[in-house]
Protein backbone atom coordinates (compact mmCIF):
# COMPACT_ATOMS: atom_id res chain seq x y z
CA UNK A 1 0.00 0.00 0.00
CA UNK A 2 1.12 3.23 -0.69
CA UNK A 3 1.58 5.72 1.67
CA UNK A 4 0.31 9.62 1.18
CA UNK A 5 2.69 11.76 1.41
CA UNK A 6 2.17 14.65 4.54
CA UNK A 7 3.59 17.42 2.47
CA UNK A 8 3.62 18.51 -0.76
CA UNK A 9 4.97 21.38 -3.03
CA UNK A 10 2.78 23.81 -4.62
CA UNK A 11 4.07 23.26 -8.31
CA UNK A 12 3.03 27.33 -8.87
CA UNK A 13 4.45 29.49 -5.98
CA UNK A 14 7.16 26.45 -4.43
CA UNK A 15 5.19 26.90 -0.94
CA UNK A 16 5.37 23.48 1.17
CA UNK A 17 1.72 22.23 1.69
CA UNK A 18 0.18 20.11 4.36
CA UNK A 19 -1.76 17.58 2.32
CA UNK A 20 -4.26 16.86 4.51
CA UNK A 21 -5.37 20.03 5.53
CA UNK A 22 -5.27 21.69 1.95
CA UNK A 23 -8.67 22.26 0.40
CA UNK A 24 -7.11 22.86 -2.91
CA UNK A 25 -5.80 19.64 -5.17
CA UNK A 26 -6.21 18.52 -8.79
CA UNK A 27 -5.04 15.55 -10.63
CA UNK A 28 -3.54 16.28 -13.79
CA UNK A 29 -2.66 13.14 -15.97
CA UNK A 30 -2.51 10.90 -13.12
CA UNK A 31 -0.92 13.09 -10.49
CA UNK A 32 -2.66 14.91 -7.81
CA UNK A 33 -1.08 18.08 -7.22
CA UNK A 34 -1.69 20.17 -4.04
CA UNK A 35 -1.86 23.92 -3.75
CA UNK A 36 -1.60 26.62 -1.08
CA UNK A 37 -4.22 28.79 -2.45
CA UNK A 38 -7.23 28.91 -5.19
CA UNK A 39 -5.03 31.48 -7.01
CA UNK A 40 -2.25 28.74 -7.46
CA UNK A 41 -4.90 25.80 -8.46
CA UNK A 42 -6.40 28.22 -10.68
CA UNK A 43 -3.21 29.38 -12.18
CA UNK A 44 -2.26 25.64 -12.79
CA UNK A 45 -5.04 24.36 -14.12
CA UNK A 46 -5.15 27.20 -16.39
CA UNK A 47 -1.84 26.01 -18.06
CA UNK A 48 -0.37 22.50 -16.05
CA UNK A 49 2.28 22.38 -18.52
CA UNK A 50 3.63 25.59 -17.56
CA UNK A 51 4.42 24.06 -13.92
CA UNK A 52 5.37 20.53 -14.78
CA UNK A 53 7.78 20.68 -17.70
CA UNK A 54 11.20 19.61 -16.06
CA UNK A 55 13.35 22.63 -15.52
CA UNK A 56 16.01 24.07 -13.66
CA UNK A 57 15.16 26.46 -10.58
CA UNK A 58 17.60 28.27 -11.91
CA UNK A 59 16.15 28.90 -14.82
CA UNK A 60 12.47 29.62 -13.80
CA UNK A 61 12.57 33.67 -13.74
CA UNK A 62 9.71 35.48 -12.89
CA UNK A 63 7.16 37.26 -16.31
CA UNK A 64 7.09 40.74 -15.17
CA UNK A 65 3.99 42.77 -15.99
CA UNK A 66 3.27 46.61 -15.50
CA UNK A 67 -0.26 47.93 -16.55
CA UNK A 68 -2.16 50.99 -15.54
CA UNK A 69 -6.09 49.76 -14.77
CA UNK A 70 -8.58 53.02 -15.01
CA UNK A 71 -11.76 52.90 -13.50
CA UNK A 72 -15.10 54.70 -13.76
CA UNK A 73 -15.53 57.43 -11.18
CA UNK A 74 -13.19 55.43 -8.46
CA UNK A 75 -12.95 57.04 -4.94
CA UNK A 76 -9.90 57.04 -2.92
CA UNK A 77 -10.94 54.97 -0.37
CA UNK A 78 -12.10 52.56 -2.65
CA UNK A 79 -8.35 52.86 -4.77
CA UNK A 80 -6.66 52.02 -1.13
CA UNK A 81 -8.96 49.03 -0.73
CA UNK A 82 -8.49 47.70 -4.38
CA UNK A 83 -4.20 48.37 -3.82
CA UNK A 84 -4.54 46.35 -0.13
CA UNK A 85 -6.53 43.43 -1.93
CA UNK A 86 -3.98 43.18 -4.92
CA UNK A 87 -0.90 43.25 -2.88
CA UNK A 88 -2.24 40.62 -0.94
CA UNK A 89 -2.27 38.50 -4.12
CA UNK A 90 0.85 36.02 -4.40
CA UNK A 91 2.57 37.68 -7.22
CA UNK A 92 1.53 41.03 -6.93
CA UNK A 93 5.09 43.01 -6.34
CA UNK A 94 3.42 46.45 -6.88
CA UNK A 95 -0.01 48.14 -7.12
CA UNK A 96 0.27 51.98 -7.08
CA UNK A 97 -2.81 54.43 -6.75
CA UNK A 98 -3.31 57.80 -8.80
CA UNK A 99 -6.31 60.31 -9.31
CA UNK A 100 -8.40 57.42 -11.69
CA UNK A 101 -6.43 54.46 -11.46
CA UNK A 102 -3.83 51.78 -9.95
CA UNK A 103 -0.51 50.67 -11.61
CA UNK A 104 -0.23 46.83 -10.92
CA UNK A 105 3.25 45.23 -11.17
CA UNK A 106 2.99 41.35 -11.02
CA UNK A 107 4.75 38.25 -12.08
CA UNK A 108 2.69 36.73 -14.94
CA UNK A 109 3.42 33.07 -13.63
CA UNK A 110 1.99 33.76 -10.46
CA UNK A 111 -0.93 36.08 -11.58
CA UNK A 112 -2.87 37.13 -14.51
CA UNK A 113 -4.31 40.27 -15.61
CA UNK A 114 -7.80 38.51 -15.33
CA UNK A 115 -7.61 37.42 -11.52
CA UNK A 116 -6.01 41.14 -11.20
CA UNK A 117 -9.53 42.49 -12.96
CA UNK A 118 -11.28 40.34 -10.34
CA UNK A 119 -10.03 41.31 -7.22
CA UNK A 120 -10.50 44.90 -8.31
CA UNK A 121 -14.22 44.01 -9.27
CA UNK A 122 -14.59 42.64 -5.69
CA UNK A 123 -12.99 45.84 -3.94
CA UNK A 124 -16.23 47.78 -5.98
CA UNK A 125 -14.34 49.31 -8.59
CA UNK A 126 -15.51 49.33 -12.45
CA UNK A 127 -13.20 49.12 -15.26
CA UNK A 128 -13.36 51.54 -17.82
CA UNK A 129 -14.48 50.61 -21.21
CA UNK A 130 -14.15 51.59 -24.93
CA UNK A 131 -10.50 51.43 -25.49
CA UNK A 132 -9.06 50.71 -22.44
CA UNK A 133 -11.02 47.73 -22.49
CA UNK A 134 -9.74 46.93 -25.86
CA UNK A 135 -6.27 47.52 -24.32
CA UNK A 136 -6.69 44.84 -21.23
CA UNK A 137 -8.41 42.38 -23.97
CA UNK A 138 -5.09 42.33 -25.97
CA UNK A 139 -2.79 42.14 -22.86
CA UNK A 140 -4.43 39.07 -21.76
CA UNK A 141 -4.28 37.78 -25.04
CA UNK A 142 -0.22 38.66 -25.46
CA UNK A 143 -0.14 37.04 -21.74
CA UNK A 144 -1.80 33.89 -22.69
CA UNK A 145 0.61 33.31 -25.72
CA UNK A 146 3.60 34.28 -23.57
CA UNK A 147 2.38 31.54 -21.32
CA UNK A 148 1.71 28.82 -23.78
CA UNK A 149 5.34 29.57 -25.39
CA UNK A 150 7.11 29.51 -21.78
CA UNK A 151 4.77 26.30 -21.25
CA UNK A 152 6.12 24.37 -24.42
CA UNK A 153 9.68 26.32 -24.71
CA UNK A 154 10.45 23.47 -27.12
CA UNK A 155 7.86 23.40 -29.79
CA UNK A 156 8.44 26.26 -31.57
CA UNK A 157 5.57 28.11 -30.90
CA UNK A 158 4.48 31.76 -30.67
CA UNK A 159 1.42 33.81 -30.88
CA UNK A 160 1.70 34.12 -34.90
CA UNK A 161 3.67 30.29 -36.04
CA UNK A 162 1.73 27.18 -34.14
CA UNK A 163 3.99 24.44 -33.26
CA UNK A 164 4.74 21.86 -36.26
CA UNK A 165 2.49 19.13 -36.36
CA UNK A 166 4.36 15.69 -35.73
CA UNK A 167 3.63 13.27 -38.58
Amino acid sequence: MTRRPETSRDPVCGMVVGVAASPYSTTWQGLEFHFCSAQCQERFIATPALYTVPRGVQNIVPIVRRHRLRFVAPTREALRVACGKLLSMMGVAAATPDLDGITVEYDLRQATLAQIEGVVAEAGLILRGGLHRWRRNLWKFIEGNEIENEAHPMSGACCNRPPARSR
